[in-house]
């Protein structure tokens, strides 16, 4: 089974058939194990633990070999990934493994029969108890805000830096910097990020991958299946089979 929550600033899954191959992202992921340790390799090291979280641009690869656990791709301009960011610092990952996570693991497992929205927020909150987290607003210069909003509410038609620039009032350079200096990311990787989001929230409708591909703004759907073979490691078709779609939080 697959379960995909599309959130705000997150793609959450709960299911048993991920077979990630080596991959990273600047996103940051978490991942939780709903039973026993969850087992991945993270930059070539194997971890057997119940929760951890992989810091962004870090080579990891996970086989859920048949066993359900939930995973999180977290926004990299979000303030829940700024609060991660300052936990994990430097490291490639962070476990959490303290006697709370029996309550997410079990709030986790009450998802697989349950697609209410309140019970996916209920995990949430658990998960974030167990981390020390909460839904703080991380402060950006007004320009990033301004860039963050016309990137979260356009249609992807237009997905250049230099378009992003000239509504800003900035060079594309001195943007792409300002960006990277903020977040700790390339705003071209961002934008990819962004793009991933809207086809997904397009597969959630009931599209097909191709279409998908073509609203996100896409070159090809085969570029948006490199894409998502790269940002998780397995191609884009196996989030079809078998899978719901989940979207949790109102426009």
């Amino acid at each position: 089974m697959i379960k995909i929550y599309w959130d705000k600033d997150k793609i959450s899954m709960l299911t048993d058939q991920i077979d990630a191959v080596e991959h990273k992202h600047w996103a940051l992921q978490l991942f939780l194990s709903l039973k026993d340790n969850l087992d991945i390799c993270i930059s070539g090291k194997r971890i057997r633990c119940k929760g951890v979280v992989v810091n962004g641009n870090v080579s990891h690869s996970f086989s859920s070999d048949s066993r359900l656990h939930f995973s999180i791709i977290i926004g990299p301009a979000s303030d829940t990934a700024s609060q991660l960011e300052k936990i994990i610092k430097s490291e490639d990952y962070y476990i959490f493994d303290n006697p709370d996570i029996v309550e997410a693991q079990n709030l986790a497992y009450e998802l697989v029969h349950n697609n209410e929205l309140d019970a996916y927020h209920s995990l949430i909150s658990r998960l974030y108890d167990c981390l020390g987290i909460n839904e703080q607003v991380k402060i950006y210069d007004d320009r990033i805000k301004e860039l963050l909003r016309y990137i979260e509410c356009c249609n992807c038609d237009v997905q250049s830096i230099s378009t992003f620039a000239d509504k800003v009032a900035l060079s594309p350079s001195r943007l792409s910097h300002l960006f990277r200096e903020q977040t700790g990311m390339p705003l071209k990787s961002y934008i990819q990020f962004h793009q991933m989001q809207k086809a997904f929230l397009a597969l959630l409708n009931g599209e097909n991958i191709t279409k998908a591909a073509m609203l996100a703004n896409f070159d090809t759907p085969s570029h948006f299946a490199a894409v998502t073979k790269r940002m998780m490691g397995m191609p884009a078709s196996l989030f079809l089979k078998d899978s719901v779609f989940l979207k949790v939080y109102d426009v």
